[in-house]
């Protein structure tokens, strides 16, 4: 789900900090908003960046989406019955016993595409930016010590891993005749009979990752040569600008037909 796609494409050319710096800015301005136009905008504008910028294929990038597209309509789905059972005055709505204020429609839409926006900004930045280069980045832009910076790459890179390890350990449970999400009470255990063995795994894999750095030395106050370094360069900051002042170019205009608004103070 979250992994990097090797391709040759305008976004997976830029800096990662860049493009850190791009998707901190979208999301401070996008959580600042409360009116459901910018998050869903923020989330066609994601979407449409990394189909045709990155070169991301839109079937498997929908098939990536779907589980959060699910998580998103459910907790707006869940924010609606929570709030339509409250008897509030100025409705504006009602179905059966349920009963919404304006307030409430524009909380649960705001929230519910703020999610998907935030989690297509970061999926895209996985998706075109190689573990490597982010961690080259961070140590030669950033000034992060190499020690730190190898330690958050082991575990960029583990994290990806997660998913097949869990797989690893449902076979070995079922073929030790542990049922897997068979009746109820099967699906209720099954978490926690993965959670220790996911640990140890993890736990080993921490240990192999720490022995294999310090016997390279890392951590030694010698200077470090690198066979690729990252670099900043005009295309990166031509990228940054026009995303910043063309993201805030989108917040003007909406502001200026009232679809930008930090509070729900004006909806009565």
């Amino acid at each position: 789900m979250f992994a990097y796609m090797e391709q040759d494409s305008y976004l997976h050319r830029r800096n990662p900090m860049i493009k850190l710096a791009v998707i901190a800015v979208w999301t401070v301005v996008v959580c600042m908003s409360y009116f459901p136009v910018l998050p869903v905008l923020t989330f066609l504008l994601s979407f449409a960046a990394i189909w045709a910028a990155g070169k991301i294929p839109m079937g498997n990038l929908l098939r990536r989406l779907l589980i959060f597209l699910v998580v998103s309509a459910l907790f707006m789905f869940s924010m609606l019955v929570l709030r339509g059972l409250n008897n509030e005055p100025g409705i504006v709505f009602r179905l059966w016993i349920f009963r919404w204020t304006e307030r409430d429609l524009v909380h649960a839409v705001s929230l519910g595409f703020r999610i998907l926006a935030l989690v297509t900004m970061s999926m895209g930045f996985v998706l075109t930016t190689r573990p490597r280069d982010l961690v080259l980045s961070l140590i030669m832009q950033c000034r992060v010590s190499v020690v730190h910076g190898y330690a958050t790459m082991a575990t960029y890179r583990f994290l990806p891993e997660l998913q097949q390890q869990v797989e690893s350990i449902h076979l070995a449970q079922e073929i030790r005749g542990i049922p897997w999400n068979k009746g109820i009470l099967s699906r209720f255990t099954s978490p926690f009979r993965v959670l220790l063995p996911l640990l140890c795994v993890a736990a080993r894999r921490g240990e192999r990752v720490a022995c294999a750095m310090e016997s390279r030395g890392l951590g030694r106050e010698n200077p470090r040569t690198f066979y690729k370094k990252t670099a900043v360069d005009r295309t990166d900051w031509i990228f940054f600008i026009i995303s910043v002042i063309g993201y805030g170019i989108l917040v003007a205009v909406l502001i200026k037909f009232d679809l930008y608004r930090f509070s729900f103070a004006a909806i009565q």
